[in-house]
């Protein structure tokens, strides 16, 4: 059945390239021993990459035979659960080429879509100014060009008819008493030829129509009609012998000398559109031609069904070239604007494998030729031949522009992480302890990720953004683990899924985007739990009350210990003097023997004592404190760490609680004020 598996030309190419990463060819690998050569290799299944034998067989999933690739043992040296290392041969084979990561200011490339249209500015209607019945149409069909002042059509009325006599009455009246000896009269008769031309005139007659009655001295029972514009008739409302009221439509004339084209954009390119921006556009009609149009308005408003904003642009057509109702590809090419005046990181559009507003980009390690690794990064708008990147690589990273997608496959066909393939879990066998310090941070963020669970569900879109940005800084507290092997390569992996996951969140503006994020976020976090085994976590312990009470504490225990690590007396007494007053908030909330020895331990400073004596009472107080914190919680006092000197006390060793992870030794001072390490993560302030 092994005819199946190698009809196909393109998995035939993906099995040599993972054959060609097993190493070198050439007459040295003959000299290896052939059993060790067996055990370096496995087969598994080109569908799904997660069947691993050590021997040929069949997939037990789709029963396709299964194909011979080189074990990658060497997860010590990996940087990464997505690298694969690809030989000389190989990288000729795919065709591998690398970019730098670059910054730069090319031009957002915003493509829109939308259609010609009518400039509503340059559309003039002919409407009938006096009831009658249409008895000539000197323009009879839609499309015809007409010129401003063209003669359009006649219209009989009555009413016309009687307002012209008064006209020629009134201009007969105004010559037979021009001569009288009487003001009023000669006004009157004045005033009545004026508003007898008014009534002409808003009848639709033309100063030159108005003329010629009175020239002429008789009457016109019609009236005719003139364009008031040069253009297209788009519209003819009437026919002949039609009856129409004041009012009525007859005509519909558009200048398409100029145009508009009206575009839909996605409101997430707005950034690269603005008003008086040249936009270039094609229509089908006339392929290859490029035309172009100015940006003059952009939609106040967003259409909620498609997401998208409505952009006019204002066109000559001189030419008459265009036509209304035409189909347009639109493309922009503007600045987008940039943060803190900083150029934006940019990659080649061929780097990334796109999978939303997340992508796959494969990198080559520094300094080690033909090993790659894959990142998985936030994109931001496309800037004409580049993407700008908001996360996942820093200037200068060697990017893969060309054959990343045999590298994937490559990956793929190795059951590792990859485009396609998510992050497995992997359940069973005895997992090494994880440092303490890491475990308890771990569970700081498992707590931070319960209580942004919370507010998500609660859509508390304040407390959402102050919870990712925690969330964001404990990732990047936790980017240096001192972690090995296995459980290395998966925090990695993790911590890269969930970081893009928070950009992603804090981007979001609407509810349902919102969830639909958070969804994919609690997906990896899921596997974090799954692969580290974290428990249920409870948010907080004892009531709020205790927990500020405990607070104030801890604010005079911190004045105290950086007294002490100062070497500064007088600081570390001022601390001294206000825990007696801090305690009082605190004891009557704790368990009788919690209570009990963290009063004793207080009891035992004294402000007027001496540095030494002082260290002395502050070791108890910190050991009560620790147990305090650590079953309590406390509010307002962020961050608490327990940190230990083995020095301290005749090399016996003591504890103290500090702020953030720098060592400031309270026992020693200046003298060793470095000396001690980190032992836990007590509390982490959200």
């Amino acid at each position: 059945m092994l005819h199946r598996t190698l009809s196909s030309p393109i998995l035939f190419i993906l099995i040599l390239l993972v054959l060609a990463t097993a190493g070198q060819a050439g007459a040295a690998e003959h000299d290896h021993d052939h059993g060790e050569s067996e055990a370096q290799m496995v087969w598994i299944c080109s569908m799904h990459p997660q069947i691993q034998l050590p021997e040929f067989g069949q997939c037990p999933i789709c029963f396709m035979d299964l194909i011979e690739v080189a074990r990658d043992n060497n997860d010590g040296k990996r940087h990464s659960l997505r690298q694969i290392s690809f030989d000389a041969r190989a990288r000729k084979l795919a065709q591998v080429e690398v970019v730098p990561v670059i910054r730069g200011s090319a031009g957002v490339l915003t493509r829109m879509v939308g259609k010609v249209d009518y400039d509503e500015t340059r559309l003039g209607t002919i409407t009938a100014w006096v009831a009658g019945r249409i008895d000539t149409l000197h323009v009879d069909y839609t499309g015809s060009l007409v010129e401003k002042g063209q003669a359009m059509a006649e219209i009989y009325s009555p009413e016309l008819l009687t307002a012209q006599a008064e006209l020629i009455q009134a201009v007969a009246a105004v010559q037979n008493f021009q001569n009288s000896s009487s003001e009023i009269l000669k006004n009157t008769v004045l005033r009545t030829e004026k508003a007898a031309r008014t009534k002409l005139r808003l009848l639709g007659l033309t100063s030159g129509q108005i003329g010629e009655v009175i020239k002429l001295g008789r009457t016109s029972d019609h009236i005719t009609l003139q364009a008031p514009m040069s253009g297209v008739v788009i519209k003819k409302n009437v026919f002949e012998g039609m009856y129409v009221k004041t009012g009525s439509p007859i005509y519909t004339i558009a200048d398409l000398d100029h145009l508009w084209v009206v575009l839909e954009a996605y409101e997430s390119d707005l950034k690269g559109i603005s008003l008086g921006q040249q936009v270039s556009f094609r229509v089908e009609a006339f392929p290859g031609r490029p035309f172009q149009g100015e940006v003059a308005y952009i939609d106040p408003l967003v259409n909620d069904k498609t997401r998208t904003i409505r952009v006019r642009l204002n066109v000559n057509n001189k030419g008459g070239l265009l036509k209304p109702g035409m189909f347009v590809r639109a493309q922009a090419r503007g600045l987008a604007p940039l943060a803190d005046n900083n150029l934006p990181l940019l990659i080649p559009v061929s780097a990334p494998l796109l999978t939303g507003k997340r992508a796959l980009v494969y990198v080559q390690v520094p300094e080690e030729e033909g090993v790659y690794l894959g990142k998985e990064v936030v994109l931001g708008s496309r800037r004409g031949h580049y993407y700008e990147v908001k996360s996942g690589l820093v200037e200068g990273e060697l990017v893969v522009s060309a054959g990343n997608f045999k590298i994937d496959s490559a990956i793929q066909l190795q059951a590792r992480p990859s485009m396609m393939n998510p992050f497995l879990v992997k359940t069973g066998g005895e997992k090494e302890p994880l440092p303490q310090l890491f475990s308890a941070k771990l569970q700081g963020l498992h707590r931070l990720f319960v209580k942004l669970s919370e507010q998500i569900h609660q859509n508390d879109a304040h407390r959402i953004g102050a919870l990712l940005t925690a969330f964001q800084d404990r990732l990047q507290e936790m980017a240096d683990a001192k972690l090995e092997g296995e459980d290395k390569l998966a925090w990695q992996e993790l911590a890269m899924l969930l970081g893009g996951d928070v950009i992603l969140l804090q981007e979001a503006d609407q509810p349902a985007e919102r969830d639909r994020l958070y969804g994919a976020m609690a997906e990896h976090f899921h596997k974090l739990r799954r692969h580290y085994d974290l428990q249920d976590v409870e948010v907080g312990g004892g009531s709020q009350e205790v927990r500020l009470a405990l607070g104030s504490l801890m604010e005079v225990y911190f004045t105290i210990q950086n007294g002490l690590a100062a070497d500064d007396l007088q600081a570390a007494q001022r601390g001294v003097a206000q825990v007696e007053v801090a305690l009082k908030g605190v004891l009557p909330h704790l368990a009788a023997s919690l209570a009990q020895e963290l009063a004793k331990a207080g009891g035992a400073l004294r402000s007027d004592d001496d540095m030494e004596a002082i260290r002395t009472a502050f070791y108890p107080l910190s050991q009560a404190l620790s147990k305090a914190v650590a079953d309590l919680g406390v509010m307002g006092a962020g961050s608490v760490y327990q940190q230990f000197c083995p020095m301290a006390f005749g090399n016996t060793g003591a504890t103290w609680l500090a702020e953030n992870e720098e060592i400031n030794n309270p026992y020693f001072g200046a003298m060793m004020l470095r000396c001690g390490e980190v032992q836990k993560l007590l509390h982490d302030e959200v």
